[in-house]
């Protein structure tokens, strides 16, 4: 969910701070994230190797890998305070071992050629700027994915039933939504993804159903 935090990317709703939308992260979008990563690993096939959390906000996603896998992970937003959020969660969640953090744009990796089984990402890229941004990134982000690995990138709840929950619990908390945060977005989505990776010549497969939309970038040995 990086992104949706501050008025630059939440739209009308401004949060005073990060730590406020990690607050909504763990209090109403936390049950989303055991299922995404649990999605995400039954579709690499395996539990080992090196992750990578693409605009990890506070975490959550890449964590749940960690917990749910052998991987080490590597959790990397744009914005320093969401690392430094990150950091205090791997410390309370004891995975100081296998994890680690990285400031990085998703549109200029820091990171070498090849070194990641598995990319994945929640709710990050709709804020990834334009086509040829995401052109960009995801030629980044296909750049540093390993031979026979697998991305999981995109957006969504996991499944219907938690979409229709977590819906139902921001409506209270934040009436606004979700249409503050589809205001502040790019706009695209599957079809559009689809058409940028034909262009830039990457294999990919984009689950569009009630697990939401997320793209399956795969690399060959």
């Amino acid at each position: 969910m990086t992104g949706l935090i501050d008025q630059e990317y939440y739209g009308v709703i401004v949060m005073n701070s990060r730590e406020d939308f990690d607050k909504i992260a763990n209090e109403i979008f936390f049950p989303i994230y055991e299922v995404i990563a649990q999605e995400a690993l039954k579709m690499l096939g395996r539990k080992s190797g090196a992750c990578l959390d693409v605009g990890c906000g506070g975490g959550h996603l890449g964590l749940s890998v960690a917990k749910a896998s052998d991987m080490r992970i590597t959790l990397m937003d744009v914005k320093e305070d969401a690392i430094n959020i990150a950091n205090n969660r791997i410390k309370d969640w004891a995975l100081e071992g296998r994890t680690s953090t990285i400031v990085g744009d998703v549109r200029e990796i820091n990171l070498p050629d090849s070194g990641f089984d598995l990319i994945i990402s929640r709710g990050s890229i709709g804020f990834w700027g334009g086509k040829d941004e995401m052109k960009q990134a995801f030629a980044e982000i296909y750049r540093v994915l390993a031979p026979n690995g697998m991305t999981y990138v995109g957006k969504g709840f996991g499944s219907a039933e938690l979409r229709a929950k977590i819906t139902a619990e921001m409506k209270v908390a934040h009436p606004e939504w979700p249409q503050c945060v589809i205001e502040a977005t790019n706009g695209f989505g599957a079809e559009n993804y689809a058409d940028f990776l034909k262009e830039l010549g990457i294999p990919a497969e984009i689950i569009n159903d009630d697990r939401g939309v997320w793209i399956m970038m795969r690399k060959t040995a």
